[in-house]
């Protein structure tokens, strides 16, 4: 007001749905009206001057805030793989050929893509099916700069190919000591849009049931996306 100001806070999750709707008068004056869908509630921000730039704000900031504590990695080995959680032992060293596979690194991607488009998760790599830490340095030696930095710029190589570079900044990668061994926590977020993993010029949606990455048939997309994202597809 022009006398008092006036304050509200809202709490806004990690992956609000945001718009902008401009007016007539606003696209030439560079005004609009930011909404926001957040847990459960919409409200407006009316009068923004040069809304997309708050926007980009709020997604930073949402994001950031959502990357800000690094996983709890004790706690994540005392539980079992679930919706929410998977173990894998490699992204690309074969332990049963003794060498590279690229055909296991679809088998990480299909899971971050399932975890983006349910309600996020944790894909810990360099752990066996027993739930020993065997490291992620077999991974390091098949690559062209063998440490924690060469592993990520090809994980990010891999990500953009197989789901899209748009997706990367709602997947953040941490790396930890376990039993002498690096292991990789991989954290994704839930998608505010529909992911697919793409591979041989074809694409496949794939969702989280337990712990199972599973991959949905035309027939059961669509309701699916009526359920997980109503707002896009109402």
């Amino acid at each position: 007001g022009v006398f008092k100001k006036y304050q509200k806070e809202y709490r806004i999750e990690h992956a609000p749905e945001l718009s902008v709707k401009p007016n007539i008068l606003g696209k030439f004056l560079h005004y609009g009206t930011i909404r926001i869908k957040s847990t459960g509630s919409i409200f407006e921000l009316k009068h923004i001057s040069r809304p997309e730039r708050i926007v980009r704000a709020i997604e930073e900031g949402s994001l950031s805030a959502a990357f800000s504590k690094s996983p709890d990695v004790a706690k994540l080995f005392r539980e079992e793989e679930n919706r929410e959680l998977e173990f894998k032992s490699s992204l690309r060293f074969d332990y049963k050929a003794g060498n590279v596979n690229r055909e296991l690194e679809k088998a990480p991607m299909k899971t971050i893509a399932a975890f983006l488009n349910s309600k996020g998760g944790y894909l810990v790599l360099g752990v066996s099916d027993q739930r020993e830490p065997v490291g992620l340095a077999k991974d390091y030696r098949t690559l062209q700069r063998k440490d924690r930095d060469g592993f990520e710029n090809h994980f990010t190589q891999t990500f953009n190919a197989a789901i899209g570079p748009e997706f990367r900044n709602l997947v953040k990668l941490w790396f930890h000591g376990a039993g002498g061994h690096d292991i990789c926590v991989i954290q994704a977020l839930p998608s505010p849009r529909p992911v697919y993993f793409k591979t041989d010029s074809a694409e496949h949606f794939y969702m989280r049931t337990g712990n199972i990455t599973t991959s949905l048939k035309l027939s059961e997309i669509e309701s699916y996306f009526r359920s997980r994202w109503p707002k896009k597809f109402s």
